[in-house]
């Protein structure tokens, strides 16, 4: 008999573990939440950068600055966002590239990733918001890669995915973005409406990306500069990239965004979601903590492959200014993907670093 006691319990002890199964239950099912919520999110859509209840040439006018889009105070102008081609390092008969900002006559702003792939000798940038049909091309001289970045594999998380593109004249006929040249000016701009604009890739060929989502301006590519909006979720300052025994004096930093569906059901960055994405493989725990609106812009969207280095414009005071510029997130690019992008302000000392009299940037102090 004695043995048999040891198989009871005692309503005190009934209670605590039936408290300790409900918590179980109840972590359980928020983490299955969590997972079916990633499914549901992403992966599974077409819409692959855009929403898919808006007009795609919507988002080419609004990047072209078409009416109603014209630039003023609802608008930028995204006349300064370019296009960066080139022959590639590693097989020269294909052609790399992104994007990229004017933030002075003869300087582009671009990401670390973008032109490290490029053969400096065979490298172009194109004016006007067909790059098929450019208003002008312009040949690069030389490119200055953040001395932080160390590729793709390793540093994209640290925030050093910046670079400039020495041009070997001066552009004309268009005038250079305002940029974050202070590294506190953009701090106050939590939750701000944001626009972005690139020359993504949505050719419909066999290995394309876009799949369904896939846009056709009747050229051989599609090689439209697009714009969209979006809400500013997160703003980072990094810690100093550690180097052996060395700690670098320079810092790394992310604006961060997700995408947000037209029915509010998709909201990766809310407060409490887990930071990683199960079926697209995407983390983005390192966007760190916060909340977020699950409410989309009316021309709410994500970068795609061949945005990258494209500008990130948001008010301040009155002036439209380059706060960011793309650099990764999720390849689906559908809704609930998470977008990470260079913080410019945290750079701004060794963009002016680059600058000099005879080469000057504007935004610099020169001495």
């Amino acid at each position: 008999m004695a043995a048999l006691a040891y198989g009871k319990l005692s309503i005190e002890q009934k209670i605590t573990i039936a408290g300790i199964v409900l918590v179980i239950v109840v972590l359980v099912g928020s983490l299955m939440f969590n997972i079916i919520t990633d499914f549901v999110e992403s992966g599974n859509g077409p819409e692959f950068g855009y929403r898919l209840d808006v007009e795609p040439e919507l988002y080419e006018d609004l990047g072209a600055n078409r009416y109603p889009y014209n630039s003023g105070t609802q608008y930028p102008s995204f006349s300064s966002t370019v296009a960066i081609e080139g022959a590639c390092i590693s097989d020269p008969e294909y052609v790399c590239g992104g994007s990229g900002v004017i933030i002075s006559s003869r300087w582009i702003l671009t990401a670390a990733h973008v032109v490290e792939m490029l053969d400096l000798d065979e490298t172009y940038v194109a004016v006007g918001s067909d790059y098929e049909n450019a208003e002008a091309w312009y040949t690069a001289g030389a490119f200055y890669i953040h001395p932080s970045w160390g590729g793709v594999d390793e540093e994209l998380p640290l925030g050093f995915d910046i670079a400039l593109v020495e041009l070997s004249e001066h552009i004309s006929g268009v005038y250079p973005s305002s940029w974050a040249n202070q590294d506190d000016i953009d701090d106050s701009l939590l939750g701000a409406t944001i626009f972005i604009s690139g020359y993504g890739d949505y050719s419909d060929y066999e290995e394309s990306y876009c799949d369904s989502a896939c846009l056709d301006d009747g050229g051989e590519y599609y090689t439209q500069r697009r714009a969209w909006s979006n809400t500013l979720d997160r703003i980072l300052e990094l810690p100093a990239k550690a180097d052996g025994n060395d700690l670098m004096e320079l810092r790394g930093g992310h604006l961060v965004y997700d995408f947000d569906s037209p029915d509010e059901n998709n909201n990766p960055l809310t407060s409490g979601n887990l930071g990683f994405n199960f079926f697209t493989g995407q983390d983005y725990s390192y966007a760190g903590g916060g909340d977020s609106s699950p409410n989309p812009q009316p021309l709410e969207g994500i970068g795609v492959p061949g945005d990258s280095g494209g500008p990130i414009f948001a008010k301040i005071g009155t002036k439209w200014t380059v706060i960011g510029i793309t650099s990764h997130g999720s390849v689906t690019s559908d809704y609930g993907s998470v977008s990470f992008n260079t913080r410019i302000s945290v750079h701004a000392e060794w963009i002016c670093s680059i600058s000099s009299s005879l080469k000057p940037i504007s935004g610099c102090n020169q001495s």
